[in-house]
């Protein structure tokens, strides 16, 4: 997960050579074998434009050794992800492997390259869900599109198989009883007794869960049934868990109709400010919202843009006329140019707007940018 605090290092950080790297990466297969190749000539393209800056080639590749030493880092590249950005400033590098598929590009100016790592704002990063059950209980990494299983491998994911891991285990005091006679789950021990069993195997499950969320530092949404996420909520130490759950049997439910009851609750949490604006859209607020980017770049100047839209799949090049306060496009980038959609998102970011990057299909009014105005 990309934290705002992350992106926030990145929208201040100063340098005349801040260079951003990004590439797709594949996880398997024989595409993952050419993810080192493809960064080594993005490496070669950096370090031609450092040159033109002025640097010497050994400083330029001596200002991109934390990129170069990933080349050497088989691990590195085993556990890939669908996205690399790379980060580089004078004193600092920062490296994301993000869930989602980026562009190959070298960026270098004054600024970073910040769109690449904004839809994880909108939630096109990654949750979690984890589906509390007695019979086939299991974490699931999800994005809106994408689910995938990672269950911690040794972790008993049914009352059944904790069990029979360690039969000593099914020893059980009777509840309530003086004689504290042992009885065995299922056979004659109350509901309460099967309880305790319940709440001692979700309390295994969710150890080696939470040891999973915290090096993810995902949100995490329960689906159960609500005597299971009472007890699991009730032993749960990830502080990340969402307050909202899923009251659902998902023993019932496949994993991408999981995921797609988890994003609603995603949606919900992290998402409301979000949906409120793009409502703006559809209410025909007249003179609060716009989609010509020269208007809303003005107005974020001004500090008066409150949420700004950016489609993912496009991007705007030219410079922005300080002395004139007007916008000229180029066709493609050319000398001095910048990429307007990444520099409207750093200026809107600085004069306090929210900045959110969604696929154009949900873009308001199917627009490249549109905003909503304070005033």
């Amino acid at each position: 997960m990309v934290s705002e605090k992350e992106i926030n290092k990145l929208v201040n950080r100063n340098g005349s050579d801040l260079v951003t790297i990004t590439l797709p990466t594949h996880k398997t297969g024989e595409e993952s074998k050419q993810d080192p190749i493809r960064l080594k000539n993005l490496l070669a393209e950096a370090v031609s434009i450092l040159k033109e800056n002025g640097k010497k080639e050994s400083d330029a590749e001596k200002y991109l050794k934390s990129a170069f030493d990933l080349l050497d880092k088989p691990l590195f590249w085993a556990h890939a992800d669908k996205g690399l950005a790379i980060y580089i400033s004078e004193d600092e590098s920062d490296i994301f492997k993000l869930p989602y598929k980026l562009d190959s590009e070298v960026y270098v100016n004054d600024h970073h390259l910040i769109t690449p790592l904004l839809p994880m704002l909108s939630m096109d990063g990654t949750f979690c869900v984890v589906a509390v059950s007695r019979q086939e209980a299991k974490l699931l990494k999800c994005t809106r599109d994408d689910v995938e299983d990672i269950t911690p491998a040794d972790v008993s994911v049914s009352v059944e198989d904790y069990l029979e891991v360690d039969p000593e285990k099914q020893l059980q005091f009777h509840t309530g009883s003086k004689s504290q006679q042992a009885m065995y789950f299922g056979h004659g021990a109350s509901e309460e007794d099967k309880k305790v069993i319940v709440e001692q195997f979700l309390r295994e499950f969710e150890k080696e869960v939470t040891k999973v969320m915290r090096e993810r530092n995902d949100p995490l949404v329960m689906m159960g049934l609500k005597d299971n996420l009472s007890l699991y909520k009730k032993v749960n130490n990830y502080g990340r868990l969402v307050d909202d759950v899923v009251e659902f049997n998902p023993d019932e439910l496949s994993d991408q109709e999981i995921r797609d009851k988890g994003w609603s609750v995603i949606q919900k949490h992290f998402l409301k400010d979000m949906y409120n604006s793009l409502d703006k859209f559809s209410e025909q607020a007249d003179g609060k919202v716009s989609n010509n980017l020269g208007d809303i770049v003005e107005a974020t100047i001004q500090g008066r843009s409150h949420t700004i839209f950016i489609s993912r799949e496009e991007k705007k090049w030219g410079v922005y006329d300080e002395a004139e306060q007007t916008v000229h496009y180029s066709s493609k980038p050319k000398n001095g140019d910048i990429e307007l959609l990444n520099w409207l998102s750093i200026t809107g970011r600085k004069t306090g707007s929210n900045v959110y990057l969604l696929p154009k299909e949900e873009m308001p009014m199917r627009s490249t940018v549109a905003a909503e105005f304070r005033f």
